[in-house]
């Protein structure tokens, strides 16, 4: 990545300034206004004559790159931290292949404070995501650094991915294809919200379709269809187009080919009857069966790191107070 920054040489630091002689009286660092006390030689860099500045008012300077812009449109718009961003995940994701176009995205960044150390934070991962979607996509790349992987990161950001979707009353699933560690994070994720809130529709005696699961989640028809299925959890009376919840001997998943959404009959899926299932299938749920998912899920999930399901619920209990 080329920065058309000019760097300041050695040589600039003897310079013969007169004493008391301020070039810039002031600066924003983020959203802090600071008086500046002395000269120093930054470089005009934005109408390419590389001269230092001689008086100006206010200078810009990004908190985060310290990258600097002499006016405040300039400063907004730059998109050198994401840059740098993607180039960093790329070098964890294989399949990444936007670095530099950042403009069209969205990057949530999660950090972590120094507990030793005030004002200091440490990146743990992000995810970003397309301002306009055509593909109804709420999450474009997900990356957690290696070293912070395996402790709950991962799923607290698909989370977050989830509930910005639920709170502009929408649907959304990841951008295709995954990889198969997104893939393995993601059916996780899936399997638990579902079983979840198929429990809490039980005990509310609340008979819901997949479009209402879908919309309660946040998760996209299609992918809450094949959850269903992948845990054998589903299946359709022919007679009655009508879905049930039940649980079969724990068995390979079949993968299903997924289709764009364009309408409700591009999310229309077979069970392992060969009988559709729908936007509009309502769902039947058997109390035991259910159980019986639900703990067999949580065993398979049981991890050394209790930490993990802590971090999910302390998360949840924000995003619900918000």
């Amino acid at each position: 990545m080329v920065d058309n920054d000019a760097m300041i040489d050695e040589d600039d630091e003897q310079l013969d300034i007169p004493d008391n002689t301020k070039n810039i009286q002031s600066i924003q660092l983020g959203q802090i206004d600071i008086n500046c006390w002395y000269y120093s030689p930054y470089i005009d860099n934005q109408d390419g004559s590389n001269e230092k500045y001689r008086t100006i008012e206010k200078l810009y300077i990004c908190e985060f790159c310290l990258r600097y812009f002499r006016h405040n449109k300039n400063y907004r718009q730059h998109t050198l931290y994401c840059q740098c961003l993607c180039l960093l995940a790329k070098l964890f994701l294989e399949r990444k292949t936007i670095y530099f176009d950042v403009n069209p995205f969205l990057f949530y960044v999660l950090v972590e404070s120094d507990e030793r150390m005030k004002n200091v934070q440490h990146i743990i991962g992000y995810f970003s995501k397309e301002k306009l979607s055509d593909e109804f996509y709420n999450l474009a790349c997900l990356m957690v650094l290696p070293h912070r992987q395996r402790q709950g990161f991962g799923r607290f950001l698909i989370a977050l991915s989830y509930e910005l979707t639920k709170l502009e009353k929408k649907t959304g699933s990841p951008e295709k294809p995954l990889s198969a560690l997104g893939q393995m994070t993601y059916k996780s994720y899936w399997y638990s919200t579902i079983l979840t809130k198929l429990d809490e529709y039980r005990h509310s005696q609340i008979h819901a379709t997949v479009t209402q699961l879908s919309m309660d989640t946040g998760i996209c028809i299609e992918d809450v269809i094949q959850t269903l299925i992948e845990l054998r959890l589903a299946h359709t009376s022919s007679s009655t187009g009508e879905t049930n919840c039940k649980q079969q001997e724990s068995r390979d998943h079949r993968h299903h080919h997924r289709r764009r959404r364009k309408s409700n009959s591009d999310s229309d899926q077979c069970d392992d009857n060969n009988n559709t299932l729908n936007s509009t299938s309502v769902l039947i749920i058997d109390e035991d069966l259910l159980h019986t998912a639900i703990t067999r899920l949580s065993n398979e999930n049981v991890s050394s790191n209790n930490d993990q399901h802590v971090f999910d619920r302390n998360y949840l209990r924000f995003i619900n107070r918000r």
